[in-house]
């Protein structure tokens, strides 16, 4: 009996070790296909991001140079001191346009649109008023898309402004002085994205008085106020912070460029959309400073404020 068990694993044993080799082969070779499959995939895909990631490099140094020569060869229209090259004024039209709509967050453009407006008013050549409609247009669209993306992250208020009281209220002797209201008077606050910082705490309320009224060079002179003040914690029902300012808003002034800095690297600016003949329309941009444009560098007192913010953001969202 003993005899046939062992002759029965003894058989066993001849009929399982082939197999069990067998086995052992074919799971080796199915690991090695599956594994260099896996290889080949991740290979792939680290060469399909490393040839995507070249691409996109390329194609943004060949876009930057297109721009840089682009603008080299436009402002050097504007700069060049050759009497022979007087531009027409189309030339100086068409330039300013590709200028603006090409440039307009990066370059302050105010300055080169009132001097081709200026000038191109007092030449007073035949058509002129063509070219000086495109001017504007061109300017009230880079203000329409300026204003677009700035309130995005923060928010606007629109005003009117009645400019035959104001020159009333300004030629008026009487012992009693003409109160012209607010041309803008609102609350706004920037909504942390991030969840609740310092920054989203603050209420900031706006006051925006017209005081004078060029309607030759069609510029409005303002007094902007705001009154800063805290919504919660332990500054909620202190004094507010009031700060004012007087300046000139022009129909070139953008608000990426022309802002007002506030306090925690926050913007504010005032634009002047349109100016006729009774009635002028301005609109205040509330923003942060991380929206300006790239020639508005932050302070560094600003940058250590909004790290201090966020660090301590993040470590009350932690606990």
């Amino acid at each position: 009996m003993a005899e046939q068990q062992k002759d029965k694993w003894e058989k066993a044993d001849v009929i399982l070790k082939p197999v069990g080799g067998l086995l052992t082969a074919l799971a080796v070779a199915c690991a090695g296909f599956f594994g260099s499959r896996y290889l080949e995939r991740s290979q792939a895909a680290d060469t399909n991001s490393r040839v995507y990631a070249e691409l996109m490099s390329k194609r943004e140094e060949a876009d930057s140079n297109l721009r840089k020569d682009m603008f080299n060869s436009i402002i050097g229209t504007f700069l060049s001191k050759d009497s022979k090259k007087v531009l027409r004024p189309e030339q100086k039209v068409l330039n300013l346009e590709l200028l603006a709509y090409n440039f307009h967050e990066s370059l302050d453009l105010g300055p080169l649109f009132k001097h081709v407006y200026t000038e191109m008013v007092g030449q007073k050549l035949p058509g002129v008023e063509q070219y000086l409609d495109r001017l504007k247009r061109a300017a009230g669209e880079v203000k329409t898309k300026q204003i677009a993306a700035l309130q995005d992250a923060g928010g606007k208020i629109d005003g009117q402004v009645d400019l035959d009281a104001l020159d009333e209220a300004n030629r008026s002797t009487a012992d009693t002085p003409i109160v012209i209201p607010p041309a803008i008077e609102g609350t706004l606050r920037i909504d942390s994205r991030s969840g609740e910082d310092r920054r989203s705490s603050l209420i900031r309320e706006f006051t925006l008085e017209t005081l004078f009224a060029d309607r030759e060079k069609k510029e409005v002179k303002v007094k902007l106020e705001v009154r800063t003040r805290q919504s919660g914690g332990s500054s909620e029902g202190a004094e507010p912070e009031i700060l004012s300012w007087v300046f000139w808003v022009g129909y070139f002034d953008f608000p990426m460029i022309d802002n007002v800095r506030l306090s925690h690297g926050e913007r504010c600016a005032i634009v002047l959309k349109t100016f006729e003949a009774s009635s002028a329309q301005l609109t205040l941009v509330y923003f942060p400073g991380s929206r300006a444009s790239l020639k508005e560098k932050p302070f560094y007192d600003e940058v250590i404020d909004l790290l201090q913010t966020r660090r301590d953001s993040g470590g009350s969202h932690s606990k």
